[in-house]
């Protein structure tokens, strides 16, 4: 026989301290007949714009030869500026569908640059260089709606940026871990003053996850990059261990649940292929493997019911 736990009875007690909505409220919650959709409704919404934006790059593809290059430019340009009118009109009333409106019209203006590129070669042998423009232009439009989807655009934009420019053999040339780490590492940088900036001069604080997220990443890419040579391999598997110590701790720190998950799962990774790395016996490598897995998977149930209990 199971035993359910209801505070029906205590709310009932406490209605004139409450009041009668919000005591009705929790009564309503405490019965489970109302319950939250946000995220049921934030994955629709993003599947949806994900669609619209994957439809509109058909249509370029199927009427290219028929209506022309600039009157598709033209018409793509219409229709991002229509979606940013549309979530600039609403404002006061926003709602959650206007975030997908605005990283439509966002998936919009990255596509059209992008053909505008491609047909007209406007930027020449700099072409790489349309991704920095895309950073400044989503940039603008995050700080302006105050969007996060906008803000994770941008620094999407700039670490394509990161990743190109400096390369000496073109988009599809070789690059090594080195180089690759360096990068990364960069892209840490520019989160970290980007992070100090918003805070000092925007204001922006639904902003700061976002850049420390990034930073974070950032900071982990360069040791993963490091660790696909052998020659810096144990160098990398000590950087991402030393990253997600560092990342764990501010995860507990802050109280994010996602910062403690991530890094315990890359620093699990690194742990591996350090270990894996130093054997030459696969059965002792399977077992290895085995036997973090599981642990690792105890131990992110653990740290999920820590942070459960430590919100509740």
């Amino acid at each position: 026989m199971g035993f359910v736990l209801s505070l029906e009875p205590e709310l009932h007690a406490l209605r004139p301290l409450l009041g009668a909505t919000a005591a009705d409220a929790l009564i309503a919650r405490e019965r489970r007949e109302v319950f939250s959709v946000r995220p049921e409704v934030r994955i629709i919404a993003w599947g949806g714009a994900m669609l619209l934006a994957t439809a509109a790059g058909i249509v370029l593809k199927n009427n290219l030869d028929r209506v022309g290059p600039l009157a598709l430019a033209a018409l793509m340009a219409i229709a991002a500026a229509g979606c940013y009118a549309w979530v600039w009109w609403r404002r006061s009333r926003a709602s959650l569908a206007d975030d997908y409106v605005l990283l439509l019209g966002a998936l919009l203006v990255s596509g059209d640059v992008a053909f505008i590129e491609s047909q007209f070669h406007l930027l020449g042998s700099n072409w790489y260089r349309h991704y920095l423009l895309l950073a400044i232009v989503h940039a603008a439009g995050a700080y302006l709606y105050r969007s996060r989807v906008l803000l994770t655009l941008s620094i999407t934009a700039m670490a394509a940026w990161l990743g190109i420019e400096q390369r000496p053999f073109g988009f599809l040339g070789p690059i090594d871990a080195r180089e690759l780490a360096l990068r990364s590492a960069a892209g840490l940088a520019v989160m970290l003053m980007a992070r100090s900036a918003n805070a000092r001069l925007a204001g922006r604080q639904e902003f700061t996850p976002v850049f420390e997220h990034f930073a974070a990443n950032f900071a982990f890419g360069a040791g993963f990059a490091l660790m696909t040579e052998g020659a810096t391999r144990v160098a990398g598997c000590l950087l991402v261990l030393a990253v997600a110590a560092a990342v764990i701790y501010w995860g507990f720190r802050t109280r994010r649940e996602a910062f403690v998950l991530y890094a315990f799962v890359f620093g699990v990774i690194a742990m591996d292929i350090f270990l894996l790395d130093r054997l030459g016996d696969g059965g002792l490598m399977f077992l290895i493997l085995v036997v973090s897995t599981i642990a690792a998977i105890g131990a992110l149930f653990a740290i999920h019911s820590r942070f459960r209990e430590v919100t509740a």
